[in-house]
């Protein structure tokens, strides 16, 4: 009777063990699909995330040439707009307490540059010092000519005040 107990619970516990090893690789199955799905999704996001950082460094760098874009521009006068250009010279000229007259402006023929003629008045250590702050400008010059003379103006009373003048003809080369 022993022998024949045994025989009856080992055909069900058969199917149980089965339908485990069924389920077992089942859930092996799908658990490497799902692991190959989550290593592909790490792939995918840190590509976006490198991308996403080349472009913020590519945002970083560009900010950083702006500043030095906007230095590069300030050496050059627009043939639109020489307003600026200008107003630098006279207050290169009222830095060392010159006065400077604007007499002559053109482009010149070649379109090259813009050809420009002005007076300066002063002392002489001031007249001086504006040639200088012309050499040591940023814009790219050409300096064509410079008569210094010392003159006599009359002033209030009938003093005689002697004072300088110089005439600059420079041509602006960095000019587009």
């Amino acid at each position: 009777m022993k022998n024949k107990s045994t025989k009856i619970f080992l055909p069900p516990l058969v199917l149980v063990f089965l339908v485990f090893c069924s389920l077992f690789i089942f859930l092996y199955i799908q658990t490497k699909g799902n692991i190959k799905i989550a290593e592909q999704t790490e792939a995918d996001f840190q590509k976006e995330v490198s991308h996403r950082e080349e472009i913020k460094d590519f945002n970083n760098s560009f900010k950083s040439i702006e500043e030095e874009r906007a230095l590069l521009e300030t050496h050059f006068a627009q043939s639109s707009d020489i307003v600026p250009f200008l107003n630098k010279i006279e207050n290169m000229a009222s830095s060392v307490n010159t006065k400077v007259e604007v007499s002559f402006i053109e482009v010149a023929k070649d379109n090259t540059g813009l050809v420009l003629e002005m007076r300066d008045t002063g002392n002489f250590e001031q007249v001086y010092k504006f040639l200088t702050l012309l050499e040591n400008s940023p814009y790219e010059l050409e300096i064509t000519l410079v008569e210094m003379n010392k003159i006599s103006i009359e002033e209030k009373n009938n003093i005689n005040k002697k004072v300088w003048e110089a005439l600059y003809k420079i041509k602006l080369i960095s000019f587009i």
